[in-house]
């Protein structure tokens, strides 16, 4: 919702952490050498923020960043007046969650 607020200007973003053969490999690597008397730390945080406004909330684009707004896709319609109910539907459509009505 940042994202339609800011007219573009700060992008939305996706999260995924993923555990593949190399970060095994190279976690076993550090264990070993762990082992071998030196400290290496295994662990990290990530940490997203997730929010949602109240669903009347309107997500215009706000008219005092408009000098940050990405003015292509607005003329376009991508950040176009809709309420925060409305970009909570249009992001559950696209991921095949939105209610069957």
């Amino acid at each position: 919702m940042f994202e339609q607020l800011t007219g573009g200007y700060v992008m939305a973003g996706y999260h995924e952490v993923m555990y593949s053969e190399s970060t095994k490999v190279v976690v076993n690597k550090k264990l070993k050498e762990n082992e071998e008397g030196s400290n290496n730390i295994l662990w990290r945080i990530s940490s997203t923020l997730f929010s949602h406004l109240r669903y009347d909330v309107d997500l215009t684009p706000l008219a005092e960043l408009s000098h940050l707004h990405d003015e292509n896709n607005i003329k376009i319609g991508k950040y176009k007046s809709m309420t925060a109910h409305e970009k909570l539907m249009e992001e559950l459509r696209c991921i095949n969650l939105a209610p069957k009505m």
